[in-house]
C-alpha cells in the first residue's frame, strides 16, 4: 500500500498562508542545518553526561544535597528554634559533684616485688609471670555482681539507692573505673574510680563504700584463687600419675616385645644386618649361577647324566668289571681280525660270536651286582658300560663335587632369602615401632614435667596460703574536691559542649523534616532527581518551553498570517532546537539499532507527552526523516487541537471500519516530511481497537512507508491501551513532569514495562 494521496491541513482558502509558513519554515530550517554540528554536538554531549554519570556504588548523597537545599528555611528554622530551647534550658541544669580514689594493686619496684609473700616462694625467673591482669581486672571491678553488693551497702544509709544504680551510672558514665595512663608507655600500676551525682554527701559516701569493698576483695582474692588452685592440683594428680603409669607400662611392653633398648641404636643395627644378609644373598645365587653353568657343561662333556656318571664310575672301579671289559676286547680284535680272513658262517666265526655274547652278558650281570638298582633295566649310553678313563673319573668326580655344591648352595638361599624377608618386614615396621615408642616417650615426658610441676607448685602454694597477705595500697583517699571554707565544688558546667549538641541535634531534626516532606510530596523536583531514582534507563531533559496552553497553541498550531509567524519565530525556534537536539540524543541512544516507530507515553495525565510528541515529530521531520505522527489516544485525543483541526475521522475509523489509512493522513504546512493521522471519533473499548490484527498491520506498514512513526497514546496507568501498542513498537519514550509526575507512578511504569519485557528507551524530564 502506497500513501500517495496525502490531505492537506489547510482548506484552499489558507493556501496562500501556508505555502508563505512553508517558506519560512525552509529557512528557518536551512538555518538550523547550519548549526546542526552544533546541535548533534550538544545531543552527544548530553548523551555522555548521562553515561558519565551512571549509576555507581555506594551511598549517593546528591539528592539529601538536593532536598536539603530546596528546604533551606525549614531546616534553618528547625535547628535554630533547638538552639533557642536550648539557650533556656542549660542554665537550669542541676549541680554535678564528682569524687575520685586511687588504689596500688601491686608493688612500685622490683625491690618491693621480691618482697611480696606470693614471690618469697617462688622462683625469681617466675617473677614476670604474676603481674596483674589488668583488663580482667577492671572487668571484675566493674561487674554487676560486685557493683550490686556494694549498692546494698549503700542503702543503709540510703534506702532509695537501687541494687542495679551503680551498673546504670557506669554505662551513664557516672561511674568510671580505669587503669591510670593512657597507652602501654605510661601505664601505671593504680585503678582510679571517679564517682559524680547532684548530691555531695551521697557521692562521697558511695565512693567509701566502693573503696572499702574493694580492699575487702583485694584481701580475699588471693586467698580464694591459691585455695582454688590447691584444689585443681590436688584433683589433677591422681590422673596424671594414672597416666605416667600407664605410659610406663606401654614402653615396657614394646620393649619386650621387639627387644627394645635404644631405638635408634636398634635401627642402625638391624638395617646393618638387613644389607649383610642381602649382600651374602647375593653371593651364594651369584656362586649357585656359577655351579649350575659348571654342572651343565660337565654333563655335555660326559654325555652322562649325573646317576649314570657315578654308575660308570662305580663300574670301571671294580677289578673283575675291568677283566671282563679287557677280554670283550681281545675277542672283539679277534673277530676283526678273522672277519677277514673268513667268512661270517666259518666255525671260527661263529666260535667268537659266541663267546662275545657270552662276555657282554657276563658283564650285564656284573654291572648289575656292582650298580644294583641304578643301573636302568636297559642300557642305551656305551659309554656307562665301558671302561672310564681317568679323564672321564676326574670330570665324573667334578660333576659329582658341582652337584653336591649346588645342593648345599641351594639350601644356604633358602636360609638367605628366609632370614631376608623376616628382616625385611621388621625395617619396615621398625619405623612405626619407633614412632610409637618416640610418641611413647615424649607423653611420658611431658606427664612427668607435669607431674612434678603440679607437686612443686602444690608446695609452693601451700607456703603462699600459710603466709599473711598483703593487701591494696589506698594511694589517694575517696574525697571530692573543696574549697577553703570546705564547701564541696560542683563540676565545671560544659555549656558550650551541650550547645553544640543542641545544634547538631536541630539540624538532624532539620534534615529529617525535610527528607520527610520531600517523601510525602511524592514527585521528582529536578531532573537530577529522576537520573538518582532510576538508574538503569536513561535520562533526557527537555527545558520547559511554552507552558501554558495559549503559548503552546500560537508556537504549534499554523499561524493566520506570515507577519504573525515572524513576530513568533524567535519562541518556536527555540522550542525547534531543544527537541532537536533531543531527538539527536535519541539518534545516539538507539544507534545500534534503530528504530523505526516510537511511542511517546506518561504515567499519568497532563505531562506533556502530547507536546513532546509533536515537537519531536517536527524536530525529525526537520533533520530530514519522513515521519508520520500518530493520534493513538483514542480517549483523549489532542494532537488535533495542536493543529487545529476537527476529529471527525482519523484511526479509529481506520480500524473499526476496516478503512485504507491513505486517505486520512494530512501534510503538515510547518514541514513537508511531517504528517498527520488523527484519533477519528470516540468509541467504546478502543482497547480491543488496539489490540486487533488491523492494528498489528497498519504499524507494519506504516514502518513501510515513513522513516519514522510516532504515537501519542494515552496515559500509562489509566488504560492497558498503551501497554498493547507498545508491544509491536520498536521503542518506548516516557515522558515525566518535573514537579508533577508522582515517583510512585513512574516506578509502577517502569516495572511493568520491564515484567512485559517492553523495549524503553529513555525518560524524557519535561
Amino acid at each position: 500500500m502506497k500513501f500517495n494521496h496525502i490531505h492537506s491541513l489547510q482548506s484552499n482558502n489558507s493556501n496562500n498562508g501556508a505555502k508563505e509558513l512553508i517558506h519560512l519554515e525552509q529557512d528557518k530550517s536551512q538555518e538550523l542545518n547550519k548549526s546542526g554540528v552544533n546541535l548533534v554536538r550538544n545531543s552527544v554531549e548530553v548523551f555522555d553526561s548521562d553515561d558519565s554519570e551512571a549509576p555507581k556504588k555506594g551511598l549517593n548523597l546528591r539528592p539529601i544535597l538536593r532536598t536539603i537545599q530546596r528546604n533551606t528555611l525549614l531546616v534553618v528554622a528547625i535547628t535554630a528554634a533547638t538552639t533557642i530551647a536550648s539557650v533556656f534550658v542549660l542554665p537550669k541544669s542541676p549541680r554535678i559533684y564528682e569524687g575520685t580514689f586511687q588504689l596500688l594493686v601491686e608493688p612500685i619496684t622490683s625491690e618491693a616485688k621480691l618482697t611480696d609473700p606470693s614471690v618469697l616462694s617462688r622462683n625469681e625467673n617466675l617473677l614476670m609471670a604474676f603481674s596483674v591482669d589488668y583488663p580482667t581486672l577492671l572487668q571484675v571491678l566493674q561487674s554487676p555482681s560486685l557493683l550490686t553488693k556494694i549498692s546494698k551497702q549503700i542503702q543503709v544509709q540510703y534506702p532509695n539507692f537501687k541494687n542495679d544504680t551503680l551498673s546504670r551510672d557506669l554505662v551513664n558514665k557516672n561511674l568510671v573505673i580505669r587503669r591510670v595512663g593512657t597507652n602501654l608507655s605510661d601505664f601505671t600500676k593504680l585503678i582510679e574510680v571517679h564517682y559524680k551525682g547532684k548530691d555531695s554527701a551521697q557521692v562521697e559516701f558511695v565512693l567509701k563504700a566502693i573503696l572499702n569493698e574493694y580492699l575487702k576483695y583485694g584481701l580475699e582474692n588471693r586467698k580464694t584463687h591459691i585455695s582454688s588452685a590447691v584444689e585443681f592440683i590436688e584433683s589433677q594428680l591422681p590422673r596424671l600419675q594414672k597416666q605416667v603409669n600407664n605410659l610406663q607400662g606401654q614402653l615396657q611392653v614394646l620393649q619386650q616385645d621387639y627387644q627394645l633398648s635404644n631405638p635408634t641404636n636398634d635401627a642402625g643395627a638391624l638395617s646393618q644386618r638387613f644389607r649383610e644378609i642381602q649382600t651374602q644373598r647375593f653371593n651364594v645365587q651369584r656362586e649357585l649361577s656359577e655351579q649350575k653353568t659348571l654342572y651343565v657343561n660337565l654333563q655335555k662333556q660326559l654325555n652322562l647324566a649325573e646317576n649314570e656318571a657315578l654308575t660308570a664310575s662305580t663300574l670301571s672301579e671294580d677289578p673283575s668289571y675291568r677283566d671282563l671289559l679287557t677280554q670283550k676286547r681281545n675277542i672283539e680284535s679277534q673277530i676283526a681280525i678273522k672277519s677277514v680272513q673268513l667268512t661270517q658262517d666259518h666255525p671260527i666265526m661263529q666260535s667268537l660270536w659266541q663267546q662275545q655274547r657270552n662276555i657282554s652278558l657276563l658283564l650285564d650281570q656284573q654291572a648289575q651286582h656292582i650298580a644294583g638298582q641304578s643301573l636302568p633295566s636297559r642300557v642305551t649310553k656305551p659309554q656307562i658300560l665301558n671302561f672310564q678313563n681317568s679323564t672321564r673319573q676326574s670330570l665324573i668326580k667334578q660333576l659329582m663335587d658341582t652337584s653336591n655344591n649346588i645342593h648345599l648352595l641351594e639350601v644356604r638361599n633358602q636360609a638367605f632369602t628366609k632370614a631376608e624377608t623376616s628382616l625385611n618386614q621388621q625395617v619396615l615396621q621398625f619405623p612405626a615401632i619407633t614412632r610409637r615408642y618416640n610418641d611413647l616417650q615424649q607423653q611420658l615426658e611431658i606427664t612427668t614435667k607435669t607431674l612434678n610441676q603440679l607437686l612443686v607448685q602444690r608446695e609452693t602454694l601451700r607456703v603462699e596460703a600459710a603466709q599473711k597477705e598483703v593487701p591494696w595500697q589506698v594511694a589517694s583517699e575517696a574525697t571530692i574536691p573543696r574549697d577553703i571554707a570546705g564547701k564541696p565544688i560542683p563540676v565545671p558546667g560544659d555549656t558550650g559542649k551541650k550547645l553544640g549538641m543542641a545544634i547538631f541535634i536541630g539540624l538532624i531534626l532539620g534534615i529529617s523534616s525535610a527528607l520527610l516532606i520531600d517523601k510525602l510530596r511524592n514527585v521528582f523536583h529536578t531532573t537530577d532527581d529522576i537520573r538518582d531514582a532510576i538508574t538503569e534507563t536513561p535520562v533526557l531533559e527537555v527545558p520547559p518551553v511554552a507552558q501554558s496552553k495559549s503559548q503552546f497553541s500560537k508556537t504549534t498550531t499554523v499561524p493566520s498570517s506570515l507577519e504573525e509567524n515572524k513576530a513568533e519565530q524567535p519562541n518556536a525556534s527555540l522550542v525547534l532546537e531543544t527537541f532537536i537536539s533531543l531527538y539527536t540524543s535519541i539518534r545516539f541512544l538507539t544507534s545500534r539499532s534503530p528504530v523505526r516507530s516510537l511511542l511517546v507515553c506518561s504515567p499519568e495525565t497532563k505531562d506533556g507527552k502530547t507536546r513532546t510528541a509533536f515537537h519531536l515529530a517536527q524536530a525529525a521531520a526537520i533533520k530530514g526523516q519522513k515521519v508520520l505522527l500518530v493520534d493513538a489516544n483514542l480517549r483523549h485525543p489532542q494532537l488535533h487541537t495542536m493543529f487545529g483541526l476537527p476529529n471527525l475521522s482519523g484511526l479509529s475509523n481506520i480500524l473499526s471500519e476496516n478503512l485504507e489509512p491513505q486517505k486520512f493522513i494530512q501534510r503538515s504546512p510547518l514541514e513537508n516530511n511531517l504528517f498527520l493521522l488523527t484519533a477519528g471519533q470516540l468509541l467504546k473499548n478502543p482497547s480491543r481497537l488496539v489490540a486487533s490484527s488491523r492494528m498489528h498491520y497498519l504499524i507494519k506498514e506504516f514502518e513501510a512507508n515513513f522513516d519514522l512513526v510516532i504515537y501519542d497514546t494515552s496515559h500509562f496507568l489509566g488504560f492497558a491501551d498503551t501497554k498493547l501498542l507498545a508491544t509491536d513498537i520498536d521503542g518506548v519514550l516516557m515522558v515525566v513532569q518535573v514537579g508533577k509526575t508522582h515517583r510512585s507512578a513512574v516506578t509502577q511504569v517502569l516495572n511493568q514495562l520491564k515484567a512485559s519485557n517492553l523495549p524503553i528507551i529513555s525518560i524524557v524530564a519535561n
